[in-house]
C-alpha cells in the first residue's frame, strides 16, 4: 500500500475545516506514539467523518494514516482510484478468512505504516462509549501469523509486530460552533502479552485472547474520555462544570477529562439523598436552558449573589438591571461588528449552509457538526473563487493582479478567523441578553408553571428510544423531542433556578467535604490522586462496562480541594461562605446554615 498524490491535500483541506469549525484543539500523550510504525491508532468515534479528520490532523510525527472502507465502494472504477490514491485500504466484512479480511492492512503494516480504526464500529451519540467490535485486535494478532508465514509463502515475513495506541477525542460540545476539543494518545498496548496465548494450539485460546485485548484497550479509551452511566448524571455533570467555572476557558483542556469525570462520579455516587436532589435540580436547570435557547454561559453578565443563603429568598435582576446589560452588549456589538463587517459578509452564505445542514441531522447529534462542517467547506469552494474573480477585477490594471487577489482574499479569511471569536461571542450575549429583559419585564403573567414544564418536557437525550423508555429498534416517530419554547415563557424559571443550582451545589460540595464522605470513583482516578481501589462488583449497581473492573472511592475532601485547585469557585474557605460554621460568639444572625 502507498498513498497516492492527493492524501495529503486531502488531510490539510480537513484540517482547514475543522480548525475553522473548533477555536481551540490540544493534543497530549504524543511521548507515547513512536516515530516508526507499524502503529494502529484505535479512537474513539462520536462524530462522525470530523473524528478521523482530527485523527489525521493531531497525530504526532506527522504519521500518515490508512483507514479502512467497505470494499463495496471500490466497485466502481474511479471510485476505486480516488480511494486507492488516497491510501483507503478496502475491507470485506463479509470474509470470514482473517488472513484473506485484513490482507490489505498487513501488506501496508509489513511496511511499516500506520492504521487508523475506530472499534466502536459506528459513530453514536451515547453519554459514554459503547462496546469495542473486536475487529482492531484481531487485525494485530493475526498480524502475528501473517509475519510467522508458512510454507506457501516462504516462511517467516520481514517485519516487525505492530502496536496499538488508544486515541480518545474528548468534545467540550461537539456540535457547537467555536467549541474546544482535547485529543489524547493513551501509552502503546504491545502484542507481546497476548501473544503466545493467541498463537497457543488450545482450543478457543486465540479468542481469549482477542477479547482481552479489546478489554484492555476499552479501559484505555474510558481513561481519556468522559463517560456517564446515563444522560441525566452526564447533564449533571455538565451543569455542575459550568456553574464551577464562570467561563469555558477557565477549565484548562489539560484537566477537561479528568474534572468532567469526577463530576460524573460524584452525581453516580448512590444512597445519597442530598447528591441525588440536587442532581435532579441540575438536570431540571439543563432542561430550561435547552428549551429557552439559553446556555449558561450566555449569563454570566448576571453575577450569582454575593449571598447563596438558602434561607434569603431567590433574587431576579431588576428591569433596569436588565435593560443596562442589554445597551452594554448593543453597544458592545455596535463598536465591534463595523470591524467585522466585510469578513462576516464574506463568510454569510457558509454561516447560511451550515445552519440549514445542521437542521438536517436535527434528531443525530453526531452528524450536526460533519454537515455543518462539511456543506460551509464545499460551498467556500464557491466562495472563495469568486471572492477572487471579484478582487482580480479591481485589480486586474495593476501588475501582478492575480498575485494581489489571492493576497486579498487570503488577508480576509485570516481577519475573519482573528475576529470571529470575539464578535461570535457578543452576538450570543446580545441575543440572550433580549431574551432575558423580555421575560423578566414581561413579569409573572407571561410565565409557564414550573411543575408543567418538568411534568410535559423530558430531558432531551439524543437517542430517542432511551428517552421514551421504549425497546431499542422502536420507530422514531413514537418519540416527541422536547422543543424548543418562547424563552418569555422560561427566562424567569432559569434565572430562579439558575441561583437555586449554585447555592445547592456549593452546599452539598461544602457539607460533603466538611463530612469527607467517600464518593464513587473511577478507580484510575482513584489511584491518581489518592483514593480507594475497592473490588470488582459484578452486581447491577453499577454500569455493565465496569462490571469487570475495579470499583473506586475518593474523599469529599480531596475531591472538593482537586475541584478548587482547578480553578471550581464555590467559596475558597469555610468562613467566606453563607454556609461556615461560626460559634455563637461569631455569628451575628445574618448567615443560613445548610438544611
Amino acid at each position: 500500500m502507498t498513498f497516492g498524490f492527493s492524501h495529503k491535500p486531502l488531510v490539510a483541506l480537513a484540517g482547514s475545516a475543522i480548525t475553522s469549525f473548533y477555536r481551540k484543539i490540544e493534543v497530549y500523550g504524543a511521548e507515547n506514539v513512536p516515530d516508526e510504525g507499524p502503529i494502529i491508532f484505535a479512537c474513539t468515534h462520536t462524530n462522525m467523518a470530523i473524528d478521523p479528520a482530527i485523527l489525521s490532523n493531531t497525530i504526532p510525527h506527522r504519521h500518515m494514516l490508512h483507514y479502512w472502507v467497505k470494499d463495496s465502494l471500490f466497485a466502481n472504477p474511479a471510485m476505486k482510484a480516488m480511494l486507492t490514491n488516497a491510501g483507503n485500504i478496502p475491507v470485506d466484512r463479509k470474509n470470514k478468512n482473517n488472513q484473506l479480511l485484513f490482507r490489505g492492512t498487513f501488506e501496508a503494516l509489513a511496511q511499516d505504516e500506520c492504521i487508523g480504526v475506530f472499534p466502536e464500529g459506528t459513530s453514536h451519540t451515547e453519554p459514554h462509549l459503547i462496546p469495542l467490535k473486536d475487529g482492531t485486535s484481531w487485525t494485530a494478532l493475526e498480524y502475528l501469523v501473517y509475519l510467522k508465514g508458512d510454507s506457501e509463502s516462504g516462511g517467516p515475513r520481514k517485519g516487525k509486530p505492530a502496536i496499538i495506541v488508544p486515541v480518545g477525542i474528548a468534545y467540550c460540545d461537539k456540535t457547537k460552533y467555536r467549541s474546544r476539543l482535547a485529543v489524547t494518545y493513551g501509552p502503546p498496548l504491545s502484542m507481546d502479552a497476548y501473544r503466545d496465548q493467541f498463537l497457543s494450539s488450545q482450543e478457543g485460546a486465540n479468542k481469549l485472547a482477542v477479547k482481552r485485548l479489546t478489554a484492555d484497550m476499552f479501559l484505555e479509551l474510558h481513561k481519556m474520555t468522559v463517560n456517564a452511566p446515563d444522560w441525566d448524571t452526564a447533564f449533571a455533570a455538565q451543569m455542575a462544570r459550568q456553574l464551577l467555572w464562570k467561563y469555558e476557558d477557565d477549565l484548562a483542556l489539560a484537566d477537561y477529562v479528568d474534572v468532567g469525570q469526577t463530576l460524573v462520579d460524584l452525581f453516580a455516587t448512590k444512597g445519597n439523598e442530598k447528591i441525588d436532589q440536587l442532581k435532579s435540580l441540575l438536570v431540571t436547570y439543563r432542561d430550561l436552558l435547552f428549551s429557552s435557547r439559553l446556555s449558561n454561559y450566555d449569563l454570566t453578565d448576571l453575577p450569582l449573589p454575593k449571598s447563596l443563603d438558602p434561607s434569603r429568598p431567590t433574587p431576579l435582576p431588576g428591569r433596569l438591571r436588565t435593560l443596562a446589560i442589554l445597551i452594554k452588549d448593543t453597544i458592545i456589538c455596535l463598536f465591534q461588528f463595523p470591524l467585522f463587517i466585510a469578513p462576516f459578509i464574506f463568510n454569510l452564505p457558509v454561516y447560511a449552509i451550515g445552519t440549514w445542514g445542521a437542521s438536517l441531522a436535527e434528531d443525530e447529534i453526531e452528524s450536526q457538526a460533519q454537515n455543518k462542517i462539511f456543506l460551509g467547506l464545499f460551498l467556500s469552494f464557491l466562495t472563495f473563487p469568486i471572492a477572487f474573480f471579484i478582487f482580480f477585477w479591481l485589480f486586474w490594471s495593476v501588475p501582478f493582479g492575480f498575485v494581489f487577489a489571492a493576497g486579498a482574499v487570503w488577508i480576509l479569511s485570516r481577519y475573519h478567523a482573528a475576529l470571529i471569536d470575539a464578535n461570535y461571542s457578543a452576538l450570543k450575549k446580545l441575543i440572550a441578553a433580549w431574551r432575558v429583559l423580555v421575560g423578566v419585564w414581561l413579569g409573572p403573567g407571561v410565565e409557564m408553571s414550573l411543575n408543567q414544564f418538568v411534568d410535559s418536557a423530558a430531558s432531551f437525550a439524543p437517542n430517542p428510544p432511551a428517552v421514551a423508555g421504549l425497546p431499542p429498534g422502536t420507530p422514531k416517530e413514537k418519540w416527541t423531542k422536547p422543543k424548543h419554547l418562547p424563552s418569555r415563557v422560561l427566562v424567569r424559571h432559569v434565572l430562579r433556578t439558575r441561583v437555586q443550582a449554585a447555592r445547592e451545589l456549593a452546599a452539598v460540595l461544602l457539607e460533603l467535604e466538611e463530612q469527607d464522605v467517600r464518593l464513587k470513583s473511577s478507580y484510575w482516578l482513584a489511584e491518581r490522586y489518592g483514593g480507594e481501589v475497592l473490588n470488582v462488583d459484578h452486581s447491577d449497581k453499577v454500569p455493565e462496562y465496569e462490571r469487570h473492573w475495579p470499583q473506586g472511592g475518593r474523599g469529599a475532601r480531596e475531591v472538593v480541594a482537586f475541584l478548587r485547585g482547578r480553578g471550581a469557585r464555590f467559596g475558597s474557605a469555610r468562613d467566606e461562605h453563607w454556609a461556615a460554621a461560626l460559634s455563637g460568639d461569631e455569628s451575628d444572625g445574618k448567615n443560613g446554615k445548610a438544611e
